[in-house]
């Protein structure tokens, strides 16, 4: 099992850096959200074993970094993860996810945001969801449609990271605000998806 899932994390890995080119950047805190979750399971070595693959330096939570590389720890901690979610590598991918949420909403911008917002509101948060990808990534593009009074919809464009991990990201983002509700991704190519989000 290992092998295999060491495999499809190699082949997915190398299939979406092709959509990364080196201008794309993440913030380091997301590095650093995915590193904290493999630490709180795996242990500091691991986590410190996991980014040194990739630097020997530590992240700088607003400082950008290659998108690529972000890549490469996500598949990386998603392979270690993946016995915690059931052998599944996409269930490890989406606690990446909403490991990164965590720690945006910890860190100053989020907290200003969750502030505005308020909570029980997803709509308002959702629709502040373009602003907030792009002070944390550097590419892509994610536009906002409102459904109903209790769903949204939103569309990424030139964004190479699974939709696992988005998925992740929005759940987490809901039960932010106080809110229950599901995300259902429609992925169109390995760059682009939609995500319906509906909550009670």
């Amino acid at each position: 099992m290992p092998s295999l899932i060491h495999a499809r994390a190699v082949k997915e890995c190398q299939e979406r850096k092709v959509f990364a080119p080196e201008t794309a950047t993440v913030r380091g805190l997301i590095f650093n959200a995915v590193l904290g979750l493999v630490s709180r399971h795996e242990g500091e070595a691991a986590s410190v074993e996991l980014r040194e693959r990739i630097t020997k330096k530590l992240y700088i939570d607003f400082f950008p970094y290659p998108a690529a590389d972000f890549l490469q720890l996500l598949y990386s901690a998603a392979e270690l993860l993946a016995p915690k979610h059931g052998g599944s590598l996409e269930e490890a991918i989406r606690a990446c996810g909403a490991a990164a949420v965590s720690g945006f909403f910890q860190s100053a911008v989020g907290r200003t945001l969750t502030h505005l917002i308020g909570r029980g509101d997803p709509k308002r948060l959702f629709s502040n969801a373009p602003t907030a990808y792009s002070t944390t990534v550097g590419y892509g593009q994610r536009t906002y449609v409102k459904l109903s009074d209790r769903s949204v919809r939103l569309h990424f464009l030139g964004d190479m990271q699974p939709v696992q991990f988005h998925q992740g990201v929005l759940e987490e983002a809901l039960a932010a605000v106080g809110c229950k509700g599901r995300v259902v991704a429609r992925p169109f190519s390995l760059d682009e998806a939609e995500y319906t989000i509906e909550w009670e």
